[in-house]
């Protein structure tokens, strides 16, 4: 069999899939993807990542945020610990003001260990404590916050953040 009659194999359509998708080419990406998915739905690539992800990530991009939901779902049933599907999933639960599950998403993160974590952990504790501070549960977001200036003292945003949790409480007090 020569190799343009070859049919691509699952690796080949990821392969094709993350090429599309830093093109950006959605659609190409979308076909790519669920071949792989058609072929074998647990794939994982040699690198950890699975096409479920980066549909999420598409339709996170595109506003479908409840697909998008779905599909990191379906990535972490392939693996738990997908760090990049807790932060999608953790921010689509955030604009769906789904606090709860969106800081369960994020905590899950923090279980990672710190030399596997890709996402800086500022951004992770400023997250939780937005989530809780959405719910106006000001004592978490203050606990949670305060721990995320602490990883960037100089940052505007978790510095205001806190400072507003603070004001909350003492105008509640």
């Amino acid at each position: 069999m020569d190799k343009e009659n070859t049919p691509l194999s699952a690796t080949d359509w990821f392969n094709e899939g993350l090429r599309c998708f830093n093109i950006p080419d959605g659609v190409g990406a979308i076909q790519a993807f669920e071949a792989v998915i058609k072929m074998e739905p647990g794939y994982r690539h040699e690198d950890g990542d699975n096409p479920y992800f980066y549909l999420g990530k598409i339709s996170e991009i595109e506003g479908r945020i409840d697909d998008a939901i779905i599909l990191y779902s379906r990535a972490l049933t392939i693996n738990p610990y997908d760090e990049e599907s807790l932060i999608g999933r953790g921010s689509c639960y955030t604009v769906k003001k789904n606090h709860v599950d969106a800081i369960s998403d994020f905590k899950k993160v923090l279980d990672i260990p710190p030399e596997s974590m890709n996402a800086p952990l500022k951004h992770v504790l400023y997250a939780i404590a937005e989530n809780y501070r959405q719910q106006m549960d000001f004592q978490n977001a203050l606990f949670w916050g305060e721990r995320a200036l602490s990883e960037d003292p100089g940052n505007h945003l978790h510095q205001e953040l806190v400072a507003e949790v603070k004001k909350q409480i003492r105008d509640i007090f």
